[in-house]
């Protein structure tokens, strides 16, 4: 097997330390890039504070991940300050980029055809969103008007995204998984599921370290839920679902490792007396290969 290349994320945002905003963009960051075959190793959350956000990046960047994903923080107001923040950390000057600065104008051009705003953002507004740490190259966001960034930091690939969701997302899929999978290859991404009858997590541990001790290669792993309200004697209070996943290079090698752990594990369950109440179906996340 390849190896699995290693993932760093960054979420960069007050109004998400505030509680104002419900982050989703770690999420999908973390969901997208491991069913791509990437391994996310560590995540942190940072405000919209410079020093802090350097602290962060070199703290991220020390173990030399494959790659570190940034999101928020690009935008045209100040407290927007993401880009100097990356650029002082790595001590690269920040230029204003004629590529960036073409992909500032050609949003706005769609964005005024469309009727969406009536005339362009300030010159200085514009200016700011298309300084980039030396070096970087901009990424076009196909929904709103700051450009990404791809910047290659030694043996690690910075990538800085739009903190809005739609904007990351739309990057994420059109631009940013397709480049890393063209520089890293994708692995295929399986997962399949037994929902069981069990009271207690703990009365699984002993079945859920025997499986994984046999497959190592497969992650496998009970999902806790809060225990039954009381009273309530519905089976399906009392069900619990076992994930069972594996990376593999190719998707039928996936598919086998996964299918040998959860056949082990509906024995195992039966030998304890914890009854399976269904298997759910094994989904795939093809790679490119």
């Amino acid at each position: 097997m390849s190896a699995i290349a290693r993932v760093a994320l960054l979420v960069i945002g007050n109004e998400l330390l505030n509680g104002e905003v419900q982050d989703c963009n770690l999420h999908t960051l973390a969901r997208r890039l491991t069913q791509q075959g990437f391994q996310v190793e560590q995540a942190a959350m940072v405000r919209d504070d410079p020093p802090a956000i350097a602290a962060s990046l070199m703290a991220l960047l020390a173990p030399r991940p494959d790659v570190l994903l940034v999101s928020g923080g690009l935008g045209p107001t100040a407290d927007d300050c993401t880009l100097s923040a990356v650029a002082a950390a790595l001590g690269r000057p920040l230029l204003e980029t004629p590529a960036a600065r073409q992909a500032v104008e050609s949003a706005y051009d769609r964005l005024l055809a469309a009727g969406y705003v009536p005339q362009r953002g300030p010159e200085e507004a514009r200016r700011k969103m298309s300084r980039l740490p030396e070096g970087a190259l901009p990424l076009f966001n196909p929904v709103g008007v700051a450009p990404g960034v791809w910047l290659e930091q030694g043996e690690t690939i910075l990538i800085c995204l739009p903190g809005v969701p739609a904007e990351l997302a739309a990057l994420l899929e059109g631009t940013v998984i397709p480049q890393l999978s063209v520089r890293f290859g994708r692995q295929a991404w399986v997962e399949g599921a037994l929902v069981v009858q069990c009271e207690d997590e703990a009365n699984l541990a002993g079945v859920l370290r025997e499986v994984g001790a046999r497959y190592p290669e497969v992650y496998v792993k009970s999902l806790a839920q809060p225990f039954p309200a009381p009273g309530a004697s519905s089976v399906e209070n009392a069900a619990l679902r076992i994930l069972a996943a594996a990376h593999a290079p190719e998707v039928t090698a996936a598919q086998a490792q996964v299918e040998k752990a959860l056949r082990t594990l509906e024995s195992a369950c039966a030998g304890v007396g914890i009854p399976v109440l269904r298997r759910e179906g094994i989904t795939v996340q093809p790679g490119a290969r």
